[in-house]
């Protein structure tokens, strides 16, 4: 039973002026700040890279703001209720 995770990118249905205008203004938002360690893949940091060169911001600033807007999308969607532990054991 090995299911592929499936990434779909948040902004397919943004324009790229959409994007823009969203990652500058969170961007011009500089709250404060807490260093965290993350351990991530190098073909993913590289590819982070590169987006953010595309970008012409800092690597770090462009995850933070990929970061930012990938919660906020996720505390958008409405919130389905979780079954219980009972109620899952007997479904299968």
């Amino acid at each position: 039973m090995n299911r592929e995770f499936t990434w779909t990118d948040p902004y397919d249905d943004w324009t790229d002026d959409e994007i823009d205008e969203h990652f500058a203004k969170l961007f011009r938002q500089r709250p404060g700040t807490v260093a965290v360690s993350l351990r991530i893949a190098p073909d993913l940091l590289s590819r982070v890279k590169r987006q953010a060169t595309r970008a012409g911001v800092p690597y770090q600033t462009f995850m933070k703001g990929v970061l930012e807007a990938g919660i906020a999308r996720l505390e958008r969607r409405p919130v389905k209720p979780k079954r219980s532990p009972r109620t899952a054991a007997r479904s299968r």
